[in-house]
């Protein structure tokens, strides 16, 4: 453990304007990495001397300013003196079991953390003052969503349909105890829309609204699931003549 030299170099080391300080525990910290001592065995005699006579030898002359340094000098004589209390009595003894500098240390630590954060703020800032971002560039050539010509539809078009259609039954539905529903199959609605669409004159086409809107939550499934069969042998086709207008199935 080292301390400041007892030399010339001493004074000069000790004419310290506080301001180069942020507070008390600031100081403290210097001190105690000046001195090469571990923070959690803080020797407070010496650490107290030194702490008063970087105080007296400081050119600072602002009680405002110097203030809160006294207060701390304060902490520390007290932590002094209790430690340099003989203990004979017992039940003294227990009340001063925990060790007077954990409070102080606490406060160190948690002071040090905030410190090394700002340190590390500082120089994310520094680096990127030294960064240069160029202007946004015209991404459309690349972009994954291409707009839809008229007639075309995506998928995410289909399952906002479905969802309206779903959330429509859903209001409309009377709220009871207990609900049965009969089994529906997706084979008896493909026969079902095949029927539906072979009353239609030619050119003729239905909205989903058309095929789902008095069925049940179970029938909307079962159709929808339906007409996507169709859809994909080929016996029915979707269309859209508005992005987010109505879809129609034609045959």
């Amino acid at each position: 453990m080292t301390g400041f030299k007892q030399d010339s170099h001493r004074s000069h080391e000790m004419e310290i304007n506080l301001t180069a300080f942020q507070g008390p525990f600031d100081l403290l910290l210097h001190l105690i990495k000046k001195m090469e001592i571990d923070i959690y065995d803080i020797p407070v005699a010496e650490i107290t001397d030194q702490y008063l006579e970087f105080i007296h030898q400081s050119s600072a002359i602002d009680l405002d300013q110097i203030s809160d340094y006294l207060v701390m000098a304060a902490t520390l004589i007290e932590i002094k003196s209790r430690l340099l209390i003989p203990i004979e009595d017992k039940s003294l003894d227990m009340e001063l079991e925990e060790d007077p500098r954990k409070t102080l240390v606490d406060h160190l630590l948690l002071y040090q953390q905030f410190q090394e954060v700002a340190d590390d703020l500082d120089r994310r800032q520094s680096n990127r003052a030294l960064t240069f971002s160029r202007a946004s560039s015209d991404l459309t050539a690349y972009q994954l969503s291409v707009p839809l010509e008229e007639g075309e539809l995506e998928l995410g078009d289909l399952q906002e349909a479905m969802l309206r259609l779903l959330q429509r039954q859903l209001d409309q539905q009377v709220p009871a105890k207990e609900i049965k529903y009969d089994q529906v199959s997706v084979s008896d609605k493909i026969n079902a829309i095949r029927k539906k669409f072979r009353q239609l004159v030619q050119g003729q086409s239905l909205s989903l609204r058309d095929l789902m809107d008095k069925e049940t939550r179970p029938e909307i499934i079962a159709c929808f699931l339906a007409i996507l069969e169709l859809v994909r042998k080929q016996e029915l086709i979707f269309e859209q003549k508005s992005q987010y207008g109505p879809i129609h199935i034609r045959g």
